[in-house]
């Protein structure tokens, strides 16, 4: 049986138009994946194989070595490798620009950690293209060639199939976006444009020092107090409104929060961007989801707290990545990154968020000026456990690092405590600045939220080509410390009104200017929660091509609908 078995490959291996057959078929897999994932029309999902099949009859027909074609196409299989691993992860989609440009922004540890909950997609994929690259070697070696006949029959064969197959994509519609083209939909040209968009796009954000030089939001404060007035505004990290207790959440993760005084709560909040590498420039800048393109030549909030005459700290307690958000942390007058890096980009230092409070009491007791604070936390990020120290352990047990089905509840507990000891972190910030006696005022919203296997989709943490419920709806909260209340109580007032309408992360940059009474012409004031001049406006939600569109139909599914109308979102 053996030597039958030996004797069937060995005559595998020598045949030509096997091989052949064989890597257009392994090339093919993501392909025929892709067709049960993606809202597609029945044409588009008929395009999704017969494109590509054309394109690989054409491509492997250009050398007579077979072998040596396939080692030629090993990026390819690496690409093939990474969508399988990709379905695993996320269900649908293909390889998005946010994927490419998170390889470049993750630092290793986080990428160790994500790496050891796909261990089953990724031997997965070794079994399937470890073996076609050591046939296409054999292959090579042996000079297994093509007839050119047969080489020129798969060449017009895969030209023909691919013409029409482009035809047809002007009859084929996608669900999500009511269009269909072939960088966009089809793989895998879609993943070589998004590879592409992705490097232009890091290229770009490369030169930003040189296109913001010289910017100026021309920001002057319209209101002296007479007191020192201190600002703070806090960028959480994945963490959903549906396990806050202050939202609504059966279990109690905001015990502290919930005692205090002067919260505004906007229980109808969502973000622009569930990639920290977009969502956060979007808090921190006026540009937003519509216009992306200004945050390549404008500055931060922080820039604008400078001009109105405020000394500015930036601290952070999340790992440098060569984003935005590490220039506008340099533009401020102090930055302190809590979370330093050993030799190999490996953080072993696990700082908790409440390691930065020390430094706000220190800036506020060093500096008599007025003071505006970023505090840019590691919140609820994967692993959840490792978030909080172990007294914060009020839900167990709490220790599952492995994503599976099975470890779902002690995930939810470790998650729902480093909840609670963001609420332990807000609550002591509070503290800090209420004990000042001075007018003083926080932000908080998280980056976007997390998936945490909610429902029969199995779908986990955020960043995912299409965003869902979970990871749109997030906690958005204001305070004000009496001294403020008693100054601005109009603000105050409006800011309590405004807790009923439907919000997004647009809201951060022109709130906190209001707030302190900074004007600049990049001030609209119909995006301030404290403003009489709010008016609730379709939100929108930025693609992955940095396109934006409506947040309700960028993607979601039955499952989300379904959460958005239970927790009463406004379609808007």
């Amino acid at each position: 049986m053996l030597h039958q078995i030996n004797l069937l490959f060995r005559r595998f291996l020598t045949d030509a138009r096997q091989l052949f057959r064989f890597f257009v078929i392994v090339n093919l897999i993501p392909c025929i994946l892709l067709v049960f994932t993606e809202p597609y029309s029945f044409m588009g999902k008929v395009i999704l194989v017969t494109f590509p099949l054309g394109m690989y009859l054409f491509v492997f027909s250009w050398l007579k070595n077979i072998g040596l074609m396939q080692l030629i196409l090993i990026p390819q299989l690496i690409f093939n490798a990474f969508q399988i691993v990709l379905f695993y992860l996320f269900g649908e989609s293909v390889i998005a620009v946010d994927m490419f440009l998170n390889l470049a922004t993750t630092n290793v540890t986080e990428a160790s950690e994500l790496l050891n909950n796909l261990w089953p997609a990724i031997i997965l994929v070794c079994v399937i293209y470890i073996p076609t690259i050591v046939i296409a070697a054999i292959g090579c070696k042996k000079r297994v060639h093509l007839t050119p006949v047969f080489r020129k029959k798969m060449a017009c064969t895969g030209l023909i199939i691919g013409l029409v197959s482009y035809g047809l994509t002007f009859t084929a519609t996608n669900r999500n976006t009511g269009s269909y083209k072939l960088q966009y939909d089809v793989f895998p040209v879609n993943i070589y444009y998004n590879l592409r968009f992705a490097v232009k796009k890091w290229q770009r954000s490369m030169i930003y020092p040189l296109t913001s030089k010289g910017f100026t939001f021309q920001a002057h404060k319209s209101v002296k107090s007479a007191d020192r007035e201190i600002y703070v505004l806090v960028v959480g990290e994945a963490s959903r409104a549906v396990n806050w207790s202050l939202w609504g959440y059966e279990r109690e993760t905001n015990p502290l929060l919930s005692q205090i005084q002067g919260l505004a709560l906007y229980k109808d909040a969502i973000t622009q961007a569930n990639a920290t590498h977009k969502s956060v420039p979007l808090i921190l800048s006026a540009a937003n989801a519509e216009h992306f393109e200004d945050i390549y030549g404008q500055k931060s909030i922080v820039e604008a707290f400078k001009e109105a005459g405020f000394k500015t700290i930036f601290l952070s307690n999340q790992t440098p990545n060569r984003t935005f958000t590490d220039y506008f942390a340099a533009e401020a007058d102090f930055h302190h990154n809590i979370r330093p890096a050993s030799a190999g980009g490996i953080y072993t230092v696990n700082n908790y968020d409440d390691a930065m409070l020390p430094l706000v009491q220190h800036y506020i007791d060093s500096l008599p000026d007025n003071l505006f604070f970023v505090l840019h936390t590691y919140g609820s990020h994967f692993n959840y456990f490792e978030r909080y120290p172990r007294e914060f352990a009020h839900f167990t047990p709490d220790e599952a690092t492995e994503v599976e089905v099975k470890n779902r509840q002690q995930l939810i507990n470790a998650y729902d405590n480093s909840i609670r000891y963001t609420d332990y972190f807000l609550h002591h910030l509070i503290q800090i600045l209420d004990s000042t006696n001075h007018t003083t005022a926080l932000y908080y919203s998280p980056d976007h939220g997390e998936d945490l296997l909610d429902d029969d989709r199995k779908r986990f943490l955020h960043a995912s080509p299409h965003p869902t419920y979970y990871q749109l709806h997030i906690p958005l909260f204001l305070w004000f410390s009496d001294q403020y209340r008693q100054e601005f109580p109009e603000r105050y007032a409006t800011a309590l009104a405004n807790q009923t309408q439907p919000v997004s992360t647009i809201v951060a940059f022109h709130t906190m200017l209001d707030m302190a009474s900074i004007t600049t012409p990049l001030l609209n004031t119909g995006y301030s929660l404290i403003s009489p001049d709010y008016k609730a406006r379709r939100r929108m939600y930025l693609t992955d091509h940095d396109q934006p569109i409506f947040w309700y139909n960028s993607g979601l599914k039955k499952q989300d609908k379904a959460m958005i109308e239970k927790n009463h979102l406004d379609h808007r």
